[in-house]
């Protein structure tokens, strides 16, 4: 490699997150690192606790390899932090356990350059294996073959996708801010966080595009009992999120809230009583109590406001 290839301003910068999961970070960086496209930097941000991480970080042998330690909590301080230190405007997420198809960043980078009205682009997202017949599932997980834009107040994750594959032009953190560091994996919140900021952007007409083009892999394979524990999360996370934009008078928000109630109460709770599935009926009932208690949160960070970015 030349010293003029190590030293260029790399096209995209790649951000992962970790904490303490040295055995999928293997498969993700090795996937990353094996792309058809060659111009790009891995920052690894790497929160962990062991040294394990640490230790496999740095047996790479690769210039385009930024690894930076911290002694911080939480996906979003993590991916703020990482967002400060990458070099190129444009740059992409994924995360620890997923497994990145080799034309992953030549897609994302195909993509910006054919549309570049858009600030930000997510993608397909595959089971990485099949374990459904064990009677394991596996989370976030989108496969829409049809390409959209949207550029209007709209359900992130039924018209985009997850955080586990998506990209930004940084410009959209200067004009929407960061990613809120109560919310998400490592905080008490357990999850909302990119809904907040994509939803913070469409709220701002900035148009964002779901892409079928740019490929990863989940390798989160859970049983369906870890799976309706992780739901709670989610339910709270929802609710929080669209809580809080319904206080800003969103009526988009609003109805979302409106949706996921009626999808409680209609067709889990409604339906487990009607089928006698007692164990379902149960677990719906916990989940109205998170919905419900998804707006004690909401109310907090309406007043709270969003984390600005500043140079």
């Amino acid at each position: 490699m030349t010293d003029a290839l190590e030293t260029q301003r790399p096209d995209i910068s790649v951000l992962v997150c970790t904490r303490n999961r040295s055995g999928a970070l293997r498969a993700c960086v090795g996937s990353i690192l094996d792309s058809r496209y060659r111009n790009f930097e891995l920052l690894i941000v790497d929160q962990s606790d062991d040294p394990e991480t640490a230790a496999y970080v740095r047996s790479l042998d690769d210039h385009r390899i930024e690894y930076r330690p911290t002694e911080t909590r939480g996906l979003s301080r993590a991916r703020n932090l990482a967002l400060r230190l990458a070099r190129s405007p444009l740059v992409a997420f994924t995360d620890d356990d997923c497994i990145c198809d080799p034309g992953w960043i030549g897609e994302i980078i195909r993509e910006f350059k054919e549309n570049d009205d858009i600030y930000g682009l997510f993608g397909r997202v595959r089971p990485w294996g099949d374990r459904w017949d064990e009677g394991l599932f596996c989370h976030c997980l989108i496969d829409d073959p049809d390409e959209r834009t949207v550029a209007e107040p709209v359900p992130p994750h039924k018209y985009l996708g997850h955080g586990n594959n998506m990209a930004y032009r940084r410009e959209l953190f200067r004009r929407v801010g960061l990613y809120n560091t109560q919310m998400g994996a490592g905080t008490r919140m357990k999850s909302g966080e990119d809904t907040d900021l994509t939803f913070r952007a469409l709220r701002q007409r900035l148009p964002l595009k779901y892409s079928p083009a740019p490929l990863v892999y989940h390798d989160n394979w859970n049983t369906f009992a870890q799976a309706d524990r992780m739901d709670l999360g989610y339910v709270l996370g929802f609710v929080m999120v669209f809580g809080k934009f319904t206080l800003y008078g969103d009526k988009v928000a609003r109805r979302c809230l409106r949706d996921r109630l009626g999808e409680l109460i209609k067709d889990d709770l409604r339906n487990s009583f009607r089928y006698k599935n007692w164990p379902k009926f149960r677990r719906t009932w916990i989940k109205l109590f998170f919905y419900f208690l998804g707006f004690f949160p909401a109310l907090y960070f309406r007043m709270k406001g969003d984390l600005a970015w500043t140079d």
